[in-house]
């Protein structure tokens, strides 16, 4: 795996730095030649600002100036920039260069061309072997130690990133399913409707007094359509799609669903509490997924074990609690089924907690609010 970056503006605002000092450098100490001072140097720089995008490239470049520097007569003896390259770029070579190895090589015989040239040149003495050793290896082993460290942080955020987007993009299709299900919901309660107007019109010519009571059925269907809708609002539904006009699965289901888990591998027991009674379609196919999702993660996730449904019936409110006696270690796979569910459960106003259970296992508990939804 690389480690190596981009340049950023901040790589170009140290090159321009550096090349500014070194240029300063040249005037201040008089280095002559001027013009080859000038120009070897401001390509140090350049050098210095790519050392993170290409580590190896910018050893070669910034070492080759030096080369033409010297060999021009050029003398490295009074400017301290040339100290800040060894330490950005021989860093960035132990760190991201995955011929780390070999960039020290190529550094090691660079430089003792270098050095070479300037004690043809009188500016170099072998007493200064040592402090040339210790400007080419300590940056380099730093940034070598570091490797490990550096690429497991990279490789945490490259995950954690990852894992976002997974999750965006589960939240994103869970929208999607809802909006289409509303929809569909939707559609069935239009369609009712037309058939008790029907009805209606029919009973209203034989008997006046008869009619009312599909006429209260038509208006109670419609209140009900118009609450869906108001939640479909800013949900969005994928283009091309066929109106649904099939009632989507309600509680009344929730035994058929757990008979077939149940035949998949896991057994599910299911226990009813309150006073069960009608709630707005939109509130039951909720249930219904929810149920669904948690015991197709548990089926996944849970191993041998068994699972409970409990649905509760409350004055305001329907609790729905998915349990299985598992490992549980795991959770739900990286959690995308329990962002798609709490955004699910968010459209009514509802909460989800989930996790691992004291006792072992995993517990999802769902509370659905009646009287926001009706």
């Amino acid at each position: 795996m690389s480690l190596r970056g981009r340049v950023t503006v901040t790589d170009v605002a140290i090159g321009a730095a550096f090349i500014a000092a070194s240029e300063l450098e040249v005037w201040r100490e008089d280095i002559t030649p001027t013009a080859l001072a000038a120009g070897t140097f401001a390509l140090v720089g350049v050098a210095v600002a790519i050392r993170r995008a290409a580590p190896m490239l910018a050893l070669v470049v910034g070492l080759g100036a030096f080369l033409a520097a010297v060999s021009g007569g050029v003398s490295l003896e009074t400017p301290i920039t040339p100290l800040l390259f060894f330490v950005l770029v021989l860093y960035s070579v132990g760190l991201r260069e995955e011929r780390a190895v070999l960039g020290l090589g190529v550094a090691g015989l660079l430089m003792s061309a270098v050095l070479v040239v300037s004690h043809e040149n009188g500016d170099f003495d072998t007493t200064d072997i040592p402090f040339v050793l210790l400007v080419l290896c300590t940056p380099w082993f730093v940034g070598y130690a570091m490797r490990g460290k550096v690429r497991r942080s990279e490789e945490l955020e490259r995950r954690t990133e990852r894992l976002e987007r997974e999750r965006v993009t589960a939240v994103a299709d869970e929208r999607s399913r809802i909006a289409r299900e509303l929809h569909d919901v939707i559609a069935h309660s239009v369609s009712v409707m037309v058939v008790q107007a029907g009805a209606a019109e029919e009973v209203l010519k034989r008997s006046p007094d008869a009619a009312l009571e599909p006429i209260r059925a038509v208006q109670e269907t419609g209140r009900q359509a118009l609450v869906e809708m108001s939640r479909l609002v800013g949900l969005l539904r994928d283009a091309g799609e066929e109106l649904g006009l099939a009632p989507q699965p309600t509680l009344d289901e929730l035994e058929a669903l757990v008979q077939s888990v149940s035949h998949a591998g896991l057994p599910v027991s299911l226990s009813l509490e309150g006073m069960r009674r009608p709630l707005p379609l939109a509130v039951e196919l909720t249930a219904y997924r929810v149920v669904q999702e948690a015991l197709t993660n548990a089926l996944k996730h849970a191993g041998d074990a068994a699972a409970e449904v409990r649905v509760r019936y409350e004055p305001d409110a329907l609790l729905l609690e998915v349990v299985d006696d598992g490992p549980g270690a795991n959770g739900y796979g990286g959690g995308h089924g329990l962002a798609g569910m709490r955004e699910r459960v968010s459209v009514f106003g509802g909460d989800v907690t989930a996790g691992p259970r004291p006792s072992g296992g995993f517990a999802v508990r769902v509370r659905l609010p009646i009287e926001a939804a009706t």
